[in-house]
């Protein structure tokens, strides 16, 4: 008990501090504490570490611009789905400084230069995650591999229940993946799409990026040997 106090304790005194700093005078350091704060505010993470590099020209860390920002953890997790690892690093970055630093902090990534991103999610997790995210398929289960996500368990609102569900994976505006079924069979007889509707609404977007540190885009994934790989 008294260590979880401890921890509760250092997160409001960071958080004080985070927003006790002038947006014009902070510096590197301050920012990656800060971003740190945001976070973790979002994500539950293991290992979390983030690097600002400034510029040598101090005005330009009064602008908020950065040489770069680089984001890792060893695991990241939000809505019962982990990333294993988050890697995101983008250069000649621009930060709200002013939103970063304000009372009701926000991270607002006004540009950024080229941005590398490499996330891996494997089935255990996103099963774990899936579950989680709908209450129709509480055995769901999925399988990563051959470029393709199979999805099967006991779907309580089909008759017969024994279902399987295979498809692809979809980025969408660049920053959320959604599962797109090709096929859909239940107790080994195939069905229409329309008749998973309810499960589609509910596990998608399976991972949305959008409310990431400076908002990395997704421009490939590997789905293979049990594992989604984005970059």
């Amino acid at each position: 008990m008294r260590s979880k106090l401890r921890y509760v304790g250092a997160l409001w005194a960071l958080s004080l501090l985070t927003v006790s700093i002038s947006a014009d005078a902070a510096t590197a350091s301050d920012v990656a504490r800060a971003l740190r704060v945001r976070i973790t505010d979002t994500f539950k993470c293991e290992n979390l570490q983030v690097s600002v590099v400034p510029y040598a020209d101090q005005n330009l860390t009064n602008q908020g611009r950065f040489h770069s920002i680089t984001v890792r953890a060893d695991s990241a997790s939000r809505s019962g789905i982990a990333m294993k690892p988050l890697y995101i690093k983008a250069l000649d970055v621009v930060v709200d400084m002013s939103k970063l630093f304000a009372a009701d902090p926000k991270v607002d990534t006004k540009s950024r230069g080229k941005t590398q991103l490499h996330i891996e999610i494997n089935e255990e997790d996103l099963t774990e995650g899936l579950r989680q995210a709908q209450d129709v398929i509480p055995d769901l289960a999925a399988s990563l591999n051959g470029g393709q996500i199979t999805l099967t368990g006991t779907y309580r609102m089909l008759v017969g229940n024994k279902f399987k569900m295979a498809g692809k994976l979809k980025v969408v505006d660049g920053a959320k993946i959604n599962f797109v079924p090709t096929a859909v069979k239940v107790n080994g007889i195939p069905v229409p799409v329309s008749g998973v509707k309810v499960v589609l609404a509910k596990i998608n977007p399976l991972l949305d990026l959008s409310t990431v540190v400076m908002k990395p885009r997704i421009a490939s994934m590997v789905v293979e040997n049990g594992k989604l790989v984005a970059r």
